[in-house]
């Protein structure tokens, strides 16, 4: 089984940028990866370097979910809480490279935001059978923390990323991840720290310290990254080496 590895944060901390590099950095040590897109603003696509039509998320394909769940879209009608589902990758990922593979769903609905829906229960459905049973690595761009999450899928990952950037608001989901993955028993965690530059890292540290967060990688500010994103280019082929050795050596130590 490869590894399976959860990515959140704030919105427009990096943690799409943090994905794709994390894609990129599997895959040149051997695995074959598939990336899912969970986010409600999917921009894992273009950082894939893939045009921005070329996704449509599995959560839209309605006509899909409809004859899966039985659902005849009436408000408070009857569905299947647990469709089949196993066929879903093969037939609509996105193939990037012989190694990485994209696979957009889009956001899943938790109780607490809305009725549990058609679209939920089959995203969920493919959530559980990407995370207990693929054989390939997983890494899943979350919405922001683990909110769709319950104990059965938290104790198939690997590893949880959380993504920050110089910033309170940033810290300050930081510390509601930590505290949704401690209630949840998250066995893996590690804090990454998007945009870094040497003369902010010292305040930083202090900053995620005072506030009870853990650095344990940081992902340095690169011009060069920072324009392919701008430009829509893909960013999963981007080399920072100091960053590739430390996600190694953290993967190695799980």
């Amino acid at each position: 089984m490869g590894l399976k590895i959860a990515v959140g944060g704030k919105g427009g901390a990096g943690k799409t940028t943090v994905c794709a590099l994390l894609a990129g950095i599997l895959a040149r040590a051997g695995h074959t990866v598939l990336l899912v897109d969970l986010d409600s603003d999917p921009n894992l696509a273009s950082a894939l370097g893939f045009p921005p039509d070329a996704a449509l998320p599995i959560v839209h394909r309605r006509e899909l979910i409809a004859e899966r769940t039985g659902s005849t879209g009436e408000p408070g009608g009857l569905f299947v809480m647990n469709p089949s589902v196993s066929d879903i990758a093969e037939r609509f990922a996105l193939k990037r490279t012989e190694k990485v593979f994209l696979l957009p769903v889009g956001t899943i609905e938790t109780a607490g935001e809305g009725c549990f829906c058609p679209q939920a229960a089959f995203a969920k459905a493919l959530l559980r059978k990407l995370i207990l049973s693929r054989d390939e690595s997983l890494v899943l761009d979350l919405e922001a923390g683990l909110e769709s999450f319950g104990r059965a899928l938290v104790e198939g990952l690997d590893l949880l990323l959380i993504v920050v950037e110089p910033g309170m608001r940033s810290l300050d989901t930081a510390r509601r991840i930590l505290a949704m993955a401690a209630s949840l028993g998250v066995r893996n965690l590690r804090v990454v720290a998007n945009r870094v530059r040497p003369e902010t890292v010292g305040a930083l540290r202090e900053r995620m310290r005072e506030a009870g967060i853990p650095l344990d990688l940081t992902l340095p500010y690169r011009e060069e990254l920072a324009g392919r994103d701008l430009a829509g280019a893909g960013v999963f082929d981007f080399a920072e080496p100091a960053f590739e050795e430390d996600v190694l050596r953290a993967l190695g130590a799980l």
